[in-house]
């Protein structure tokens, strides 16, 4: 059975907020819609719309009573727009709130109405008075006809300026006091709880990948998603952490995860490999399990798949690359730079800022990225020769890249951090406010439409066919 999340957007969070916390105290409700997200373990909602109650929808008396034409206009919304509807009320309380016995005979009720109209299950969330959400769907029992049962979310996120999540409280954030003491007396106990909560993937586990990877374990977190479709090879050897000569031939999840195990400062670590490209769909829908996505990738397509998914599925992606220069014989640096940057609600998209180009993207999904002759034939072949890598540039990359995702969570300055970039020759670091997209950006068009869009940014990946069949 898949795990339930949900995620919104700061602007509809704080909408709903000034809606459903009232001055007066009283409870309030409303009905919002949602667009699915289909992973391969997880099934997210993300909110769409707000259906704002009118006049005799409602009463407020204390607690809050909803009437049918509500209901029925509310049905009636999400299935023109061809989405999921949410029941939305709030507690006089903090924190993740239950259930009284009202709110589980008003969903429950609910429930068949709601499936029967959008063949989604319906889904309850609950707000705080301290903003802290709460949520569960209402499942169609498999077998039991016309029985839906309650399955709690894992967590709820609010993405913006920063990501907040709410988590179901009966998860346990195993993290070990003992070992961790430096890590927590940087931002505290709670903080450590949170992070290490948070299921993160790691796209790509080359150089930067691997050592994104070691860093984050050693911190204390415990989900990762580990996406890649390579195996170990003898050049690997000077450039990724955890790798040794035993391991040239085996799959690079395989052994990232190995070295996850050995160096998790966390009592307990759960890792879900893949050896698939992004941009296959299996490493796609893996990437809709998490909460935060590293792009440890250096070429074109999974840049784009990415971008996609900060957007169309409100998953925020760290991304971070490399650029060496030196003289035409390759003996003398000319000057090295590396960047990062955080993608998705808010921010400037991947394409936008210049991180790669649909051209060069499309040339790689028809293969020709990959086609020796094609490439010969190439007057710029920059998006191709990617030995960028070297060991020393991909930590610093790697630091950098963590230190968004810090950044993202903690908002210690409640500072949205733009593009971050480190100049080797100079030694200086200079942080850049990005301007936003185009005004016709694709991706802002999409922007939380999750499985709804009909473009599908993977497809087939010969060289990852390739690469899972040779041993």
């Amino acid at each position: 059975m898949k795990e339930g999340s949900v995620v919104l957007t700061e602007e509809l969070h704080q909408g709903l907020v000034q809606h459903l916390i009232r001055l007066d105290g009283q409870e309030d409700l409303c009905f919002v819609t949602y667009a699915p997200s289909s992973g391969i373990n997880r099934f997210t909602a993300i909110i769409t719309s707000i259906i704002v109650p009118e006049a005799g929808d409602r009463e407020v008396h204390g607690n809050v009573t909803f009437f049918s034409k509500y209901v029925e206009r509310a049905l009636k919304i999400a299935k023109i727009r061809g989405e999921g509807l949410a029941f939305l009320h709030s507690h006089p309380a903090k924190g993740w709130q239950g259930m009284s016995r009202d709110d589980i005979i008003a969903e429950k009720c609910l429930s068949p109405t709601v499936y029967g109209a959008t063949q989604l299950p319906l889904l309850g969330m609950t707000l705080g008075i301290d903003e802290v959400w709460s949520a569960r769907f209402w499942r169609k029992h498999p077998i039991k006809r016309r029985f839906y049962y309650r399955l709690w979310c894992e967590n709820v996120k609010v993405v913006g300026k920063k990501l907040s999540v709410s988590f179901l409280p009966q998860q346990k954030s195993h993290i070990n006091p003992k070992r961790q003491i430096r890590t927590i007396s940087a931002w505290g106990e709670q903080t450590q709880k949170e992070l290490s909560q948070l299921k993160i993937g790691i796209v790509g586990l080359g150089s930067v990948g691997s050592m994104v990877a070691e860093v984050l374990s050693r911190m204390g977190l415990t989900k990762f998603v580990l996406i890649d479709f390579d195996r170990v090879e003898e050049k690997n050897l000077d450039r990724l952490v955890g790798v040794y000569p035993k391991d040239i031939g085996k799959p690079k999840v395989d052994v990232i995860a190995k070295s996850l195990k050995r160096s998790a400062s966390s009592e307990k670590i759960h890792i879900d490999k893949y050896q698939f490209s992004i941009c296959e769909e299996m490493g796609f829908r893996a990437s809709l399990d998490c909460d935060v996505l590293f792009s440890c990738v250096d070429r074109p397509w999974p840049r784009q798949v990415l971008n996609f998914i900060a957007y169309a599925h409100l998953i925020p992606v760290i991304d971070g690359g490399i650029k060496v220069r030196t003289n035409t014989k390759n003996t003398v640096i000319k000057g090295a730079d590396w960047k990062t940057q955080t993608v998705g609600v808010g921010r400037t998209c991947l394409e936008c800022s210049g991180q790669y180009e649909t051209h060069w993207a499309n040339l790689e999904r028809q293969g020709l990225l990959d086609d020796s002759n094609y490439i010969e034939g190439l007057l710029d072949k920059s998006v191709v020769d990617s030995h960028e890598n070297v060991f020393v540039f991909s930590s610093h990359l790697a630091s950098m890249e963590v230190m968004q995702l810090l950044s993202l969570v903690i908002a210690p300055s409640g500072i949205k951090l733009g593009q971050q970039i480190y100049h080797f020759m100079t030694g200086t670091s200079e942080n850049v406010s990005m301007n936003g997209c185009e005004p016709d950006c694709f991706f802002n068009q999409i922007l939380g439409k999750g499985d709804l869009i009909s473009v599908k940014p993977f497809g087939e990946h010969e060289v990852a066919e390739v690469a899972r069949k040779n041993h």
